[in-house]
């Protein structure tokens, strides 16, 4: 629980006068385009910022122009940004260009400022000003109170759901009663349900939410004559960043704010609109002149981050989206390298192709590892990285989540697993026995520990005769299922092959009603459990009896093997959500497939497809000197390979974007110009036949042709997974050697040879 508003450090102190300054020495450095956005006049002004052309820089000496020629005082400033990182660095740079702090002046997020104003003047409304402030799970927590009241089954509409049509409704300005009344289907008629006692809730605690925050002060402005000319007055000047990303609520209360005086700048890109989800409406900043017919227009098309390369590769597929305003960016920087476009055979090879470039990189001096980042559209994708970088020793940050052994769904689904081949595994057994809900609460765990304790009977003996620690109820009867249920699976799946076994125990359990909630998020937490089934599978049809043992402590290994470091040694691994604003010398934007990127969920309308396109633009524009782009001719969905299909926005790229191919896709005469996958009809067309991938396969760079055989019967080698055998026999295939191990302790498998996992012994 949260109790003030963050991210204003200094901002509430008085107003002070800053040192004289020069307002021509704040012009020193600037193009063009930039001085004549920070001089603009006082009216409306709209600055279209494209990637890397220097926007922070451009409201921050906006800023210091305004104060430098007296338009304006600190404490008649209001600046708005979207994180408390980018208000942190916006306040030194001012303290910078200003000689001291900026005292008096509200810069802070959108939320920051709202409940500064409601902590000032919302009791004229009926919020206090000692508020409290619920976060998510606070929030979650309020959301399951307020079902149970109301009579709303949990099992039938999950609380996440929930949860995300009321955050809804607030953020495009509804009270329950509004919701209510536009409340269309089953979902939105039980969110109706919740809305009223949720909030009747969140006022018995005195708390608001996080949408709360904007939603009641756009209230309070509207109902409050005197504190909307109170804030009007104050602030002379209110500047906006990001403005692509506001929703209704923000936009409303932007206009509340400078309706009178209309002394507004806004920065951002229509191109860079990539959070729809979160309630963003990109018609905020394409329709601003419709709001303000005066306002001056101020393109920022110079580029100081990226090559020409890659601005023009980037270009070239921004180009196809209608909905943006035209801009061209540009640089006087170099040419710089081509754009790289490779089709790997699987995710595996995909991964392994982008850890040989890093290393190469890296050993060439090109660049380091914390120059580079992965970037791909779901979290689920990182899996395959994160195990190939731990094999090559490459250091890693995974940004934004977890680590894939380390996320909740995956570390259940374990949990489960561990209590088939030891059912005395307390962790394991504390952490799902009652996960989904069977009634089983943390009185009746210390109870049944503390028989334990005292009888010296086992934790599982115990449980699966509940009787035994005076358990009675529905507690018992729950455990009497658990244990039953676990009992079953490991006699009956001994002899099945294990991924056999991880389907049964995901239905038995209910694990997967629990988590394919309906929401997104759940989508995601499943598209987890399906990556790890996709391990189980690896095991082939061995025995689970024999395979689990070995499947958990490979798995136990990688989990807990941390060799990231913080700072500028560690790789980054980032989903194209979480990477704008960043910018990194390497990129790698993978996955750039139908039903990936674009993703499925968004293949309905024009706009969801436009803001996809969206997505990959930005991702291509983190890049300042190298940018690769790769796809697959299969990639493993939901625990099965399927076919993959290279993105519709690769099309508009060709070489004479500057773009090449990578990879295996490079193998062969005259093979540097990459041709992208016409459309036909809209849908775009495979790259090549599966035949030839599996022919360039063969030849990609760090897997050698194989002239010869590498290994022989007989041979003691070392596998990176499976530990050491006595290779049976060896065969040439179109595709590389294939070798058939017997393995000391996982028996007998066939594979093909890649220097990154086997090793020959003496």
């Amino acid at each position: 629980m949260v109790s003030g508003p963050p991210g204003f450090g200094q901002a509430g102190l008085a107003a002070s006068a800053p040192r004289r300054l020069d307002p021509d020495s704040l012009l020193l450095g600037l193009n063009p385009a930039q001085v004549e956005a920070v001089t603009a006049p006082d009216r409306p002004v709209l600055v279209l910022a494209g990637a890397g052309s220097g926007k922070t820089r451009v409201l921050t000496h906006r800023i210091g122009y305004l104060v430098a020629t007296g338009r304006a005082r600190p404490d008649g400033l209001m600046a708005v940004t979207f994180t408390n990182k980018a208000a942190r660095e916006m306040r030194s740079r001012l303290a910078g260009l200003l000689g001291e702090e900026p005292r008096g002046m509200w810069l802070g997020t959108f939320h920051a400022c709202s409940a500064r104003m409601l902590r000032q003047r919302g009791d004229r409304i009926g919020v206090p000003p000692d508020f409290v402030i619920y976060d998510e799970a606070d929030r979650v927590a309020v959301i399951k109170e307020a079902m149970r009241g109301v009579g709303v089954d949990e099992k039938r509409t999950s609380p996440a759901t929930v949860a995300a049509e009321i955050s809804r409704a607030k953020n495009d300005l509804h009270d329950h009663g509004q919701y209510a009344a536009s409340a269309r289907g089953f979902v939105e008629a039980q969110a109706a349900l919740v809305y009223p006692r949720y909030q009747q809730l969140l006022e018995e605690n005195l708390a608001l939410d996080f949408d709360d925050l904007l939603f009641r002060t756009v209230r309070l402005l509207e109902s409050s004559g005197d504190t909307r000319e109170h804030y009007r007055a104050r602030f002379g000047h209110v500047l906006v960043d990001e403005y692509q990303d506001t929703n209704r609520a923000q936009y409303s209360m932007l206009r509340l704010l400078v309706e009178d005086h209309r002394r507004v700048t806004v920065v951002g890109d229509p191109d860079q609109s990539v959070y729809s989800w979160r309630g963003a409406d990109i018609r905020n900043i394409l329709e601003f002149q419709r709001d303000y017919p005066d306002a001056l227009v101020v393109a920022l098309e110079q580029n100081y981050r990226s090559t020409a390369a890659i601005l023009r590769a980037a270009g070239a597929v921004i180009q196809e989206n209608s909905r943006r305003v035209e801009k061209g960016l540009w640089t006087e920087g170099p040419e710089g390298s081509p754009v790289l476009i490779g089709q790997f055979y699987d995710e595996q090879e995909e991964a392994s192709a982008v850890a040989r470039e890093a290393l190469a990189l890296a050993d060439r001096g090109d660049a380091g590892f914390g120059d580079m980042a992965v970037l791909y559209r779901t979290n689920a994708q990182s899996r395959a990285f994160e195990e190939v970088l731990l094999r090559a020793a490459i250091p890693y940050r995974l940004v934004g989540g977890v680590r894939f052994y380390q996320r909740k769904e995956v570390k259940d689904m374990l949990a489960y697993l561990r209590l088939l081949v030891h059912p005395n595994d307390k962790v394991a057994f504390d952490r799902v026995v009652n996960v989904p809900k069977r009634g089983i609460g943390t009185q009746s765990l210390q109870q049944l520990m503390l028989a334990s304790q005292e009888s010296g009977r086992p934790y599982w003996e115990l449980a699966s005769d509940p009787a035994l620690a005076g358990l009675r109820g529905a507690a018992a009867a729950g455990l009497a299922r658990f244990s039953k249920m676990i009992s079953e699976v490991a006699e009956w799946g001994a002899s099945w092959p294990l991924v056999q076994v991880f389907d049964r125990m995901v239905e038995v359990s209910g694990y997967r009603s629990f988590v394919r909630d309906g929401s997104p998020e759940g989508e995601e937490r499943w598209a987890n459990v399906t990556e790890l089934r996709g391990l189980a599978a690896e095991q082939g049809d061995t025995p689970s009896l024999d395979a689990l043992p070995l499947f958990l402590e490979q798995l136990a290994l990688a989990g807990e093997v941390d060799q990231m470091e913080d700072g500028g040694r560690a790789l980054t691994l980032i989903t194209l959500h979480q990477v704008k604003g960043l910018e990194f010398p390497v990129v790698f934007v993978t996955g750039v497939e139908e039903g990936l990127l674009p993703h499925s969920r968004s293949l309905d309308t024009v706009g969801e497809l436009e803001e996809e396109r969206r997505l990959l633009y930005v991702g291509m524009t983190r890049a300042k000197h190298r940018l690769y782009l790769s796809h697959c001719f299969q990639r493993h969905l939901y625990g099965s390979p399927k076919a993959a299909i290279p993105s519709r926005f690769l099309a508009p790229l060709s070489a004479s974007a500057g773009v090449e191919r990578w990879g295996a896709a490079a193998s062969g005469p005259g093979s540097r110009s990459y041709v992208a996958p016409p459309a036909t009809h809209g849908q775009p067309i495979l790259l090549r036949r599966a035949s030839e991938v599996v022919m360039e396969r063969a030849l990609a760079p760090g897997l050698p042709a194989p002239v010869e055989r590498r290994f022989a019967a007989g041979d003691r080698v070392e596998h990176a997974r499976f530990g050491r055998g006595t290779i049976r026999e060896s065969e040439l295939t179109s595709g590389g050697e294939e070798v058939v191990i017997d393995f000391e302790s996982s028996g007998r498998r066939r594979f093909a040879v890649t220097d990154a996992v086997l090793r020959k012994l003496g």
